[in-house]
């Protein structure tokens, strides 16, 4: 990401104390999502697009898989994102990225790849399990809150906020939102 530019206005004395003016960076911010297509995650997408992205923004998208085939996994990745990015109304870069491993390893996984790519931050969708199952189970959203290298946002949706978006299937958001001929998704 590019640091904003200091511009000072022309036209003026130099010893007239006039605060800078701050350009922001052209290019938008990059975040990470890790999606587990569960229906908490895919909420969470949702949730990325209405409050975190941009224009001009990228959406990484992770997904860790143990034992399917990338081709399969992106084949409904690709799928789920479309719909999502055609019910919004925001210019997006996306890219896909699935990684290999266990499942007990997802976490250490995201955050070594979030290392890698450096996002603005990793945001991952949540169960909405209790702190104590949470712990019992090995969540990975506490591992990256605990490990990730940039800032971790867990966005717990619960099923009447998820009602309330009229989002509950998102693969039929395509037919309800806004037709758009391509969507702006690579594969890493």
């Amino acid at each position: 990401m590019t640091t904003p530019t200091i511009n000072h206005p022309a036209n003026q004395p130099s010893s007239t104390p006039i605060a800078p003016i701050i350009t922001p960076p052209t290019t938008g911010k990059n975040v990470l999502f890790a999606l587990d297509e569960s229906s908490h995650s895919v909420a969470a997408l949702n949730w990325v697009f209405d409050h975190i992205l941009q224009n001009n923004d990228k959406l990484t998208t992770v997904v860790v898989t143990d034992k399917e085939s990338s081709e399969a996994v992106l084949s409904r990745v690709k799928t789920l994102l479309r719909a999502v990015w055609h019910s919004n109304d925001k210019n997006v870069t996306m890219t896909v990225r699935v990684l290999h491993g266990s499942s007990g390893k997802a976490g250490d996984l995201i955050c070594k790849f979030a290392g890698e790519i450096n996002p603005a931050m990793l945001v991952l969708g949540s169960a909405g399990k209790s702190h104590v199952k949470g712990l019992l189970v090995g969540s990975v959203s506490n591992y990256c809150v605990s490990h990730a290298p940039c800032p971790v946002i867990v966005a717990r949706m619960v099923e009447s906020e998820e009602d309330a978006r009229g989002r509950r299937n998102s693969l039929s958001a395509v037919s309800a939102g806004r037709r758009r001929s391509l969507s702006p998704l690579f594969i890493m």
